[in-house]
């Protein structure tokens, strides 16, 4: 399609209207023997176009064009005016009479440019870029000066971005995926048939006004009757009961993803899933949107399965632009693929909610970090934990977004626990409706600010349904020192272990239900004024003693929010914590011991003094600490061997439990090869092998490393790998060899987090290696840290890099 500028004709060029002028298979007619004739016949022919040349023969450049049967020349001495009514464009570049052919033209209503006289033409041919996809770049000077037009044009392509053409291909597909989606609902809405005269006898049918409505399925309409039933269960919330029931809410056993999900199918038009079939995400709006499911505005939704890649986010991008309101399921690992997308929805101000499940890869434990490294966007973030708030906080975010403009990340629990039903409130489509549309009209109409919606939609859902959320909520004790800062699972497991702690210590929890936006001052308002240290418990795979994103804006708050004393911030890791877990560190870090251990230490010191009121007779002995790793003493590992009863000596194989060789029957890979996950589905065979298993064991999978890899890393680390060394493991001393140690006990070969890179610091006898080893685990030196673990270093390559270091 080449780019003209339509205007008219004048010795001196007005400006243009610039247009596209669609010429795939229409005629196009070229005048001229010269190679300025050839380029306009190319030009024409690039564009899609079929050329008839009037020439006196088909310069060679163009006998490819001829051969394919798009050019055909037709003698100059033959051409008559009446043939310029089959053209839709006339180039003229030479001829006996240029003059003669424009005027021909004109009167045939054909436009026509001629070479070299911009007052003859009807349009200027610009030098125009194509690229591999669909994008075009012209530049045009109306005639005045082409060369300057192809200078610019070259300083404009070398500058495009890498990549833009593949990123266009993506959209584009995209786009027609919307557009189709688009058709569906056209065609679903078009089979209901206004008769204004009289309804089918034997077809239901609405009156009202004298006009009779009957409803009357397609073709294209979503057909229920073919659901693979398998492949997408129904979910446990029935969408009929909710959509035409008269209750306001109905109690339900959900889990945390069906909550979030009816939320998202029952207010979008289109939803794509961005995870692999295996995890379950998204699987309630798939199985809706294949049973031909309504959603609360009463019309089909189109869910679409994703893959997650670079780019993953255009495909938001392309819906939005067909003013569908669009959704996303997705895991939060995602969100880096989508933040520059996310960045340019802000930008644009396009209504946008995804649904993220902060989970980690096996989906055994809740991970925020891939969450809190798209923080930065400009998107609102909310954080939910419970079914219940993962129903409410996911129209709480629907209803910010329409009425903000604004995309918005609802981070849901992604852990195993997550998946468990527990009863919930569930709004009827009425009801959901209703709400959205208030929370615009309270926020100050479309275009609203964020944190105007944002408080707009957490008031009115207080008055509507009764429960409270806050954009930050704190429980405890109102003269607390130390408050714990916490968001989703965590929060609530530190909220649960408040009332013991409060006890015997005055303390405080601070949820956080909105990440953004906020502000320092809203965080330090929200605390006790007698906070001197907030603890960030961190649920995060990667975490280590700098800060994440999360933290950090917990430090920027302690220093510029305005608190009347220091506050100090510290992190402390509960990834993967139960609820058990999250109270022993909350004890620990309030320097309480924890109580299980407190109440075993006291019915034993009573039965060691023989005590009946708890009077020590004598004083305790105090524990023996737990060794820390040292080479062996050759004689009093002998005499341990020599005289097992009296040093209580043990043997043990390389593995503390039974094993059992087994083979394996089955191995595949789960994700596609591009994909950026390796998940392996295992079937082990155990028949014959003395193997019982029944559902609910834990089976175990003891792998070693390979003892060559291990003897070379000792040879290049300067070990002695037969030396004996002492250490305390799973609470018992061993003594092992080095090799022993490296190859059974250590994961040498595994992939170190950032709390190995600032523990080995303290062990660098070179200072660089110290400096370094510190900053890798600093906001500043992030980038470089996680390229190495995409490069996949390991515990090995750490300690040959820096030499220096010998714990």
């Amino acid at each position: 399609m080449p780019a003209i500028a339509s205007g008219p004709a004048a010795a001196t060029p007005a400006p243009s209207l610039i247009v596209g002028l669609r010429l795939s298979g229409k005629k196009a007619a070229v005048f001229g023997d010269g190679p300025a004739a050839a380029s306009r016949a190319v030009f024409a022919l690039d564009a899609g176009a079929h050329v008839v040349l009037y020439a006196g023969a088909t310069p060679a450049a163009l006998a490819k064009w001829q051969e394919a049967g798009r050019l055909h020349t037709v003698p100059a001495a033959q051409y008559a005016p009446a043939d310029l009514a089959q053209f839709s464009v006339v180039l003229v570049a030479g001829g006996d009479d240029p003059l003669a052919v424009a005027r021909d033209a004109r009167a045939a209503g054909v436009p026509v440019n001629v070479a070299g006289d911009s007052a003859l033409s009807d349009f200027a041919l610009m030098p125009t870029y194509r690229g591999s996809s669909s994008l075009q770049i012209a530049v045009t000077t109306n005639g005045i000066a082409p060369r300057v037009a192809s200078q610019l044009l070259g300083e404009i392509v070398r500058k495009l971005p890498e990549g833009l053409d593949a990123q266009l291909r993506d959209v584009a597909v995209l786009s027609h995926a919307a557009r189709v989606a688009e058709r569906k609902r056209d065609n679903a809405l078009a089979s209901i048939i206004i008769n204004a005269k009289a309804a089918d006898a034997g077809s239901p049918a609405i009156h009202s006004a004298g006009t009779t409505v009957a409803a009357t399925p397609t073709a294209q309409s979503p057909r229920a009757d073919s659901i693979d039933g398998a492949q997408y269960p129904a979910p446990s919330i029935d969408l009929a009961a909710v959509r035409d029931g008269s209750a306001a809410q109905t109690s339900l056993a959900v889990d945390v993803q069906t909550a979030s999900s009816y939320i998202a199918h029952a207010l979008s038009h289109l939803c794509f899933v961005y995870s692999a079939a295996d995890q379950g995400l998204g699987s309630a709006v798939l199985a809706w949107s294949r049973r031909a499911e309504k959603n609360a505005l009463g019309e089909w939704v189109s869910a679409l399965r994703m893959e997650t890649r670079h780019g993953a986010g255009h495909a938001l991008w392309g819906a939005l632009s067909s003013g569908s309101r669009v959704a996303a399921i997705a895991s939060a690992a995602s969100l880096p693929y989508m933040m520059p997308v996310l960045e340019k929805l802000v930008a644009d101000k396009q209504p946008i909610v995804i649904h993220a499940a902060a989970q980690s890869a096996d989906a055994a434990h809740a991970d925020f970090a891939d969450a809190f490294a798209a923080l930065q966007t400009g998107a609102v973030f909310l954080a939910s934990s419970t079914a219940q708030e993962a129903h409410d906080v996911a129209l709480i975010a629907h209803a910010i977004a329409h009425a903000a403009s604004v995309p918005v990340v609802h981070l849901t629990g992604g852990a195993a626990d997550a998946a468990e039903p527990a009863a919930a409130w569930i709004s009827s489509h009425s009801e959901l409706v209703a709400f959205v549309d208030a929370v615009a009209a309270a926020a100050g109409g479309p275009g609203a600010q964020p944190a105007a919606a944002v408080e707009a939609a957490l008031a009115h859902f207080t008055r509507v349904f009764g429960r409270t959320y806050r954009q930050l909520e704190y429980s405890g004790s109102a003269g607390a020192e130390t408050v714990f800062v916490a968001i989703g699972e965590a929060a609530s497991h530190a909220q649960a272990a408040l009332p013991a702690v409060l006890k015997q210590r005055a303390a405080g929890v601070l949820s956080v239900r909105v990440l953004r936006p906020w502000t320092p001052a809203q965080v330090v308002a929200s605390l006790p004024a007698s906070t001197r240290r907030l603890v960030v418990l961190t649920s995060t795979s990667d975490a280590g003693p700098s800060p994440d994103a999360f933290a950090a804006d917990l430090l920027l708050a302690a220093l510029v929010g305005g608190s009347p004393s220091p506050i100090h911030v510290a992190c402390q890791s509960v990834y993967g914590a139960d609820q058990a877990a999250v109270a022993a560190t909350v004890r620990a870090a309030l320097g309480l011991e924890d109580e299980a251990a407190a109440s075993e230490d006291e019915a034993a010191a009573s039965q060691e003094t023989g005590s009946s009121d708890g009077a020590a007779l004598a004083p305790p002995i105090p524990a023996a600490a737990e060794p820390s790793a040292m080479p062996a003493d050759a004689l009093e590992i002998a005499k341990r061997l020599a005289f097992p009863e009296a040093y209580s000596t043990q043997v043990v194989p390389r593995h503390g439990e039974k094993t059992f060789t087994v083979k394996v029957s089955s191995l595949r890979r789960m994700t596609p090869s591009a994909y950026d996950r390796n998940i392996i589905h295992i079937e082990f065979d155990t028949r014959g092998t003395g193997l019982t298993y029944e559902i609910g064991d834990a089976l175990g999978v003891f792998g070693y490393n390979d003892v060559a890899q291990v003897d070379r890393f000792c040879v290049q680390y300067g070990l002695d790998a037969d030396q004996l060394v002492t250490a305390v493991k799973d609470g018992q001393t061993q003594t092992r060899s080095v090799r022993s140690w490296l190859t059974h006990a250590l994961d040498l070969f595994g992939r170190p987090s950032k709390k190995f890179y600032a523990a080995i610091a303290d062990f660098a006898d070179s200072g660089r290696d110290a400096d370094t080893l510190r900053w890798l685990t600093t906001s500043e030196g992030a980038a470089e840290f996680k390229a190495r673990v995409a490069d996949t270093v390991t515990y090995a390559d750490i300690l040959l890099e820096f030499t220096s270091v010998r714990p």
